[in-house]
């Protein structure tokens, strides 16, 4: 997946933008961070990162992360 097909399909499943961010910093959202190589996805909140999970490529790091906030925000529902 890449960042263009996150977008969309983020826009499409209604999820705001500010719910996530791509550049590896935010706060009280789900962040997408390139650490060497490495992606990390996880939820950032007063400069904590919790369940974080690691990935090899970026494509699956956005797959989780489009999954993570689709169940988020049907659990708001």
């Amino acid at each position: 997946m890449t960042r263009t097909e996150f977008l969309e399909a983020t826009k499409a499943g209604g999820i705001v933008p500010d719910a996530f961010n791509l550049d590896g910093e935010g706060n009280e959202c789900y962040v997408l961070a390139d650490r060497d190589g490495q992606w990390d996805v996880y939820y950032s909140e007063r400069g904590l990162e919790t369940g974080k999970h690691h990935f090899s490529t970026e494509s699956t790091a956005l797959e989780y992360l489009l999954e993570t906030l689709r169940a988020d925000q049907a659990a708001k529902r």
